[in-house]
């Protein structure tokens, strides 16, 4: 990483040439973007030709796109595509045996039946979560005991499904793990980003609110939970109260074991497979509901697990080709020269700039340091152009954004998935509150930082 600051450092910034690749570069992504966002192009064959089209305009060569942008993008998120397999396979069994059904009852029993007081309640809840927890295995743990419970409430699928990721967004505000590339790159303290990262979680939390209550009172509310697998009308399946922890069996191995790492291990701590964890919820659900047809239910569930997650698998494939093409040096080093030229130096400036260019944090884009971003960060630092701090605010503020409506996070796509909703229709509900979120954000900087 640090040689490739010294390259930007270096570069010919304002080579013609290397500025007119680099919005050639911009071109092609928003053009890609667009035809996603209209549905006008479907995304499993729009990221993989985006991903080629970048490599190849680049100027990266024709071995390198294959090798490393094709093949190994394509397998570059392995663990995630095991993990959403084990995942769905969970998340079928808790259907098909009952589990589910029972756990609503007994929620909706406990809770009441007032959709927006249980709402606010499950989106607190995985925000505290996600501020511990991370990656797409603590999605599927967490989200296959949310969903269900605001789903038997009438709560929208779309709306649920955006709450969900406004909640794991607002914790990753305050998630350490999220903090360690300011850290290791702008060599910011925790208690500096905290100090940003505390106003700006007040604002997502006013912004998940207004989220709430404007969408269902749109929207209203309508029983949509439906049992997979057992068809309509099918005689409801109720279980024990072992059973019912299932859902929750790999989430208290994976938080548990991260607890004693902290307080008990912190030198040496151990990090629960999240795959094995998985196995062990589908071993304990299996034995908790036993009955004559557990084995076939549980083969059942095993195959129609694998099957129903074939389209996510296929555009997580295409997200790994894209990963691969815009971290590549050579597409950040043909962006540098356009950023080195527009980068703000006031408070105004700084405002405009960033709430202007926003979404492009959105599929792997300049702005976003898990994507294109990722190089352009040192970039930004080594143009002392602005304070670090203002560049993790910035970055910070508009990956509110990328976080919640990015139709390329695999949380994005498991959850539209698991909800039978278009993954760009998360884009489509959630950009204008996310955008406003970002300004906030930015505005807090701007008096803070300059």
């Amino acid at each position: 990483m640090k040689g490739l600051f010294i390259y930007f450092a270096d570069a010919p910034c304002y080579n013609p040439s290397i500025m007119l690749l680099g919005i050639i570069l911009l071109l092609i992504f928003i053009f890609f973007a667009a035809m996603m966002y209209l549905n006008r192009f479907p995304a499993l064959l729009a990221l993989p030709i985006m991903a080629v089209l970048i490599a190849v305009f680049a100027g990266i060569s024709p071995k390198e796109i294959a090798s490393n942008v094709i093949a190994d993008g394509a397998t570059r998120l392995n663990v995630a595509i095991i993990v959403i397999l084990f995942g769905s396979m969970l998340s079928q069994f808790v259907s098909r045996s009952g589990i589910a059904e029972t756990l609503i009852k007994k929620v909706a029993e406990l809770a009441g039946d007032n959709p927006l007081l249980v709402s606010i309640v499950m989106t607190l809840l995985v925000a505290l979560l996600f501020t511990v927890l991370g990656g797409l295995g603590s999605v599927i743990m967490v989200a296959t005991i949310i969903l269900p419970i605001l789903l038997s409430l009438g709560v929208p699928r779309i709306i649920t499904g955006c709450l969900f990721l406004l909640g794991m967004s607002l914790g990753g505000i305050f998630n350490l793990t999220n903090w360690q590339l300011y850290i290791s790159v702008l060599g910011l303290s925790q208690d500096r980003i905290m100090a940003f990262a505390i106003p700006l979680g007040c604002a997502s939390l006013i912004m998940t609110a207004a989220f709430l209550i404007i969408e269902l009172k749109r929207h209203g509310t309508s029983i949509g939970w439906e049992e997979e697998g057992e068809g309509a009308g099918a005689k409801p399946r109720f279980v024990s109260w072992p059973a019912l922890l299932t859902p929750i069996i790999p989430l208290v191995l994976v938080l548990g074991f991260s607890v004693y790492n902290l307080i008990a291990k912190p030198e040496a701590p151990f990090e629960f497979p999240i795959i094995t964890a998985m196995i062990l919820g589908l071993v304990w659900g299996f034995f908790t509901t036993l009955k004559k047809d557990s084995i076939n239910m549980l083969s059942r569930s095993v195959f129609e697990g694998i099957n129903s997650v074939g389209p996510a698998v296929a555009l997580i494939m295409g997200i790994g080709m894209v990963l691969n093409a815009v971290m590549h040096p050579a597409v950040t080093a043909k962006l540098a020269p356009i950023l080195v030229t527009i980068l703000p130096t006031t408070p105004i400036h700084y405002i405009l700039f960033f709430i202007i260019l926003a979404p492009l944090t959105l599929y792997r884009g300049p702005l976003n340091i898990w994507g294109m971003g990722a190089g352009l960060i040192g970039l930004m630092l080594t143009a002392q152009v602005m304070p670090a701090a203002a560049i993790m605010a910035a970055l910070m503020s508009v990956g509110q954004i990328q976080g919640v409506c990015d139709p390329t996070n695999t949380q994005n796509v498991w959850i539209a998935n698991n909800l039978n909703i278009n993954v760009q229709d998360i884009l489509k509900r959630t950009i204008v509150y996310m955008w406003l979120l970002a300004a906030a954000g930015l505005l807090i900087a701007a008096f803070r930082y300059f």
